[in-house]
This record gives structure tokens, sequence and C-alpha cells, in this order.
């Protein structure tokens, strides 16, 4: 009797067939699918651990991982390679170290392609890929013309002799002038602001990890949706804090898993989106945004305040800052509302930690560039930043339409209608990284929920889907009918595997 094991592999979600050979009669049986990854060692002068780190990231690149897939055990791919648990271990560590996975105590190792597709690093505009239509991105829709804009303010910069200025050093992180205009801004958005309040920085990632690098210790406990914007994981990650999720609901976080996270961590500060939380797009309450300011004041919690969509909605709520000043720091950006490329984010704080905190910026990167702070200043003053903000709130007003139109009425779709993104729940029995391979081998990238995910409990089957990175609403449109060709299908979880 011959037996022969075929491993047949696709995105992950693999079907092991086992061919009997019997007396030259065949018989073929499927065993039920299971996930497994089997990688290519390039063998040479690179160390193991490392050899195994770049097969995880050429696989996810070519597609053979998918976004959320979980990974084999320390111990069962250390004998599959032939290498010890303590090489294989390493070789996590360092993807982790990448961006490319995830490790949780008790869970797994999960491939966290998503957040990497989040920042441009997959498929991107102009790429050999840009015949995928990613959905994945968290990134405002570029208005055309924007580079004519940019043009214009530098000629006038060029034309008054000022370039010069804008390249020295400078120990503040902006001028008083440029802090105004940042501050009229932000208080149009519903924050009042004092210029002397203001931290100029270089992007709301930045704005955080300054925040959290002068303002907390390693080991502090910070609370945060239990499903939480990629990006805050990274920098508790790199900083050694201590993450702790609390449960959403449609408002945000709920006050009893808030008031239960208190009593159990002794948490130092809360990070929360209260104006269309990323990813599950829920719009905090006035009543809701005061009853999380008085758990914060009870327990002595620093209050860190996301607001970069705020400028999505006519009249969005009162910033949950306001309800506790003392204690409250305020971020905002021009990333989603203006443009991306020019990295200027703002922070507004309390008096007594303004100093500390421009001591942060200045430990990072010493200051933002001088003359993308200028560029923003003067398209803050001039009207340039509101004639776009406003082209593109109705641009994803528009693209909301064709969400509903595409999805609506018969799928979960969760979010506000001015949202850059919205959550959708899958149906049953469909699992996020089933739809994530499967949309990713139509040529669609979406993000799973795992990538958003805080702590150990049950993840959501669900994923993120942001309608603002691709260029034509045409491409959205043929991104969300492939996405719901998908989802008929779900019915046969079996369906796309050999």
């Amino acid at each position: 009797m011959i037996v022969s094991v075929h491993i047949i592999y696709l995105v992950s979600i693999v079907s092991i067939t086992v061919t009997i050979n019997i007396d030259k009669q065949l018989s073929t049986h499927t065993i039920v699918p299971m996930t497994i990854w089997r990688p290519s060692i390039k063998k040479g002068s690179t160390p193991l651990y490392l050899a195994i780190a770049d097969a995880v990231q050429d696989d996810l690149e070519s597609g053979v991982l998918a976004v959320g897939a979980r990974l084999p055990t320390h111990r069962d791919l250390a004998e599959y390679l032939g290498v010890t648990v303590g090489t294989v271990s390493r070789a996590y560590a360092e993807s982790e170290r990448r961006g490319l996975t995830s490790g949780e105590v008790g869970r797994g190792t999960f491939v966290r392609g998503a957040e990497i597709e989040e920042h441009g690093w997959a498929a991107a505009p102009g790429s050999e890929a840009s015949s995928v239509i990613d959905l994945s991105l968290a990134t405002p829709w570029t208005m055309p013309g924007e580079g004519d804009l940019l043009a214009k303010t530098l000629k006038q910069i060029a034309e008054e002799g000022k370039a010069d200025d804008l390249l020295r050093y400078d120990p503040e992180t902006a001028s008083f002038s440029q802090r105004a205009a940042a501050a009229a801004w932000i208080t149009r958005l519903g924050m009042p602001a004092k210029p002397e309040q203001i931290v100029v920085t270089t992007g709301a990632q930045h704005a955080m990890t300054v925040l959290f690098s002068t303002l907390l210790r390693p080991g502090d406990t910070v609370l945060t949706g239990d499903l939480t914007y990629p990006g805050m994981k990274g920098i508790a990650q790199m900083l050694g804090l201590r993450l702790r999720g609390v449960a959403l609901d449609d408002e945000g976080l709920r006050l009893d898993s808030l008031e239960e996270a208190c009593r159990e961590s002794s948490p130092k500060a809360i990070y929360c989106v209260p104006t269309i939380q990323n990813p599950t797009g829920a719009l905090m309450s006035q009543e809701r945004r005061q009853e999380v300011a008085r758990v914060a004041r009870a327990h002595d919690l620093l209050i860190i305040e996301d607001d970069v969509h705020a400028f999505l909605l006519d009249n969005p709520p009162a910033p949950l800052s306001l309800a506790a000043p003392e204690r409250s720091i305020y971020l905002s950006t021009i990333s989603k509302s203006v443009t991306f490329g020019l990295r200027t984010g703002f922070i507004v704080a309390p008096d007594r930690m303004v100093e500390r905190i421009r001591a942060g910026v200045r430990s990072t990167i010493w200051m933002p560039s001088p003359l993308t702070t200028e560029l923003t200043a003067r398209w803050l003053t001039d009207g340039t930043a509101d004639h776009i903000a406003q082209i593109k709130r109705n641009e994803v007003r528009a693209r909301n339409a064709i969400v509903r139109e595409v999805l609506g009425g018969r799928y979960d779709v969760q979010g506000h209608p001015s949202a850059l993104h919205f959550w959708l729940r899958l149906p049953e029995p469909f699992r996020s990284d089933e739809c994530v391979g499967q949309a990713r081998q139509r040529g669609v990238l979406v993000a799973g929920a795992e990538a958003f995910a805080v702590g150990r409990k049950e993840v959501p089957h669900a994923v993120r889907v942001c309608i603002g990175s691709v260029p034509r609403r045409d491409d959205l449109r043929r991104g969300l009918e492939i996405l719901r060709e998908v989802l008929e299908g779900c019915c046969d979880p079996c369906a796309n595997i050999l």
C-alpha cells in the first residue's frame, strides 16, 4: 500500500487531500480543513530566526498568508523546520517587531497584515499591485488639485523671502503665529484652545507616542476599547504599557465595563475616540461623555481624546475633554481633514503639562518640519484647509451613499453615515479571517477584527472597511460589489478551498 499526502494551501486556509493507492485503484478523501503554514526557508549566511521572519514577510506580501491567520505553535514549526523552539520564538519576536504579527498568551501568534496595509505598505497606488482595491487604509480621499494648492503656497513663501527662516533649528515646536492658527482651527472644531496650550507634532501617531512616553511609565495600565486603533497597540508594546480593553456598545466605551476595569487594574489613563470610534464607527453621546469624565475623576485617570474625525460632522458633539479639562489631553490632525502628506498634528494640553510634552517632542524629533508647519498654518488661516475639508466631507457622504446602496439593508453595516470607514459584522458562518482571505483573493483588501482586538477576549467576526483611500467612486463600488459577492458565498465556507 502506497500512501501519499499532498498539502495544497491557498491564503493560509489549507485542505489536506490524502490519496491512497491500493492495487493501482485510487481513492481520494478530503479531511477537515485546518490552518497551517509551511515556509520555505532561504539557506545562507542569514541567521535562521531572521530567515523565518523573512519568510513570514514574503508569504504575507505574496498572499500565501492571510491577514488574521494564526501561525503554527512554536513547537510545531520547530519540529517541521528541524530547529529549536528558541529559534522559532526569536523569529516570531522579530516578526512582531517588524509589525508583521502579534502574539497573545494562550491564543497564539496572528498575522497583523491589516495594520501594515493601514499604513500603505501593501498595494500602494501606482505600485505593481495597483489593481488591488484597497479598502483597508484609514486614509482620506485625495482631492484632485491638492498638489496645485501646495505649489501655490510654496511659491508665496519663496516670493516673500521667508524660506531661509524655515530651514533653521527652533527650540519651540512651532512659532506663536503657527500655534495661534492651530488654536483657531481647533476651536472651530469645538475645542476652545489658546496658542499657549498647543504643541505641534508630526501627525497624531507621533503625538500619541510623545504623550504616552512622557506622561506614563513602563508597566502602567491604559484603558481603551476592546477594539481599538491598531497604532495604540503598537505604541503600548513599544513603551511597555499594559492595555486593558473596555467593552463597547453603540456609543463606545460601556460604563459598567469601564468601572470594572478601574476597580480591577488601577489604570493611569484612558485612550478613546468618542467621535466616530476606530474601528466600530460608534458616536458617543453627550451624556456618556459626561459619565466617562465622572469615572475618570473618581479614579484619577488621565484622558487622552483622539478627535481626528470630528471635522466630518457638521455639528460634532462637544469634545469629551471639555467635561474634565483639568485631566484631559485633546489630539487633532489635518491628516484626515486636509491632507495626509503634511503630517501635522496638534496636542491641546492643560497648562501644567505643556512644557513636559514639548520636551517629549524635542526628545523624539527635536521639532516638526518648520516648512510643513508653516504650510499647514497658512492653509488653516487663508481658508484653504476649510475649503478642502468641505469638499472631502461631501465626497465621504457620497461614498457612504454607495455603501448603503450596495450593502445596506442586507448586511450588518455599522458606523456613522459621514465616516471614512464602517464596521461590517459578518453573517454566519463566516469568520473574519475567511472574509479577509477570500476578499484578498478577489483583489480587495479589508482589515479583520483581530488587528483591532485588545486582550484575550473573543474577537467578533467582523471587518473594517474604509471608503476614502481608493481614488474613484467607481473603484469603491466595484470593491464593495466584490465584497458582497464574497459574503453571498459565505453559506458554503469550503466553496473556495481546494
